[in-house]
């Protein structure tokens, strides 16, 4: 990784540049990461306390095979809303020890994909609610860290997820929220 930064660093110096990593578990000390502007964490629910979400509703990412969407379809939501209090805490823990590990590497955050479900098909009749409400409270949480320099609202804000778009109220309210918070790690 450093060597491939180095090079891109050294056709574009102005760009800043960094990985995206799916686990930011690791401890400063475990790994160095000076040598990138910034770090790219993708953060989710379902994968907090060892896809535990997942693993309770037998999901296994089989992106080419609907029976794991089937899964998601017919107990994702429900399997939340059961324990949605502890969900919400898992997610909560999950977003500040990120950000308290990479406060040890004095680097700001960004993220790009982020907050509750993975995989989510908008398909009919399903309901963006308590997706919706997933990624409120991530994105609340990360700006009251003070280290994101950049937050996504959810990893389903692109136009082909009309359930997400169908809520412009919700997207400006979360655009304002990331906007007055403050940035405590330079």
């Amino acid at each position: 990784m450093r060597e491939s930064i180095e090079m891109i660093r050294q056709e574009y110096p102005e760009l800043p540049l960094c990985y995206s990593f799916l686990n930011t578990d690791q401890k400063a000390e475990a790994i160095d990461l000076s040598f990138m502007d910034f770090a790219e964490p993708h953060i989710w629910m379902v994968q907090a306390n060892e896809s535990e979400f997942y693993q309770e509703i037998g999901y296994a990412y089989e992106l080419n095979d609907p029976s794991g969407y089937d899964r998601v379809q017919q107990l994702a939501e429900i399997t939340y809303r059961e324990k949605a209090d502890y969900w919400d805490d898992l997610l909560v823990q999950y977003i500040r020890e990120v950000g308290k590990v990479n406060s040890e590497h004095g680097l700001p955050l960004v993220t790009t994909e982020c907050w509750g479900i993975v995989d989510y098909k908008d398909w009919p009749l399903l309901d963006w609610g308590w997706v919706k409400d997933l990624c409120e409270l991530g994105t609340r949480t990360a700006c009251q860290t003070g280290n994101w320099a950049a937050i996504a609202t959810s990893n389903f804000c692109g136009p082909q997820f009309q359930g997400m778009w169908r809520d412009v109220a919700w997207h400006q309210r979360l655009t304002r929220m990331i906007h007055e918070s403050q940035l405590s790690v330079v």
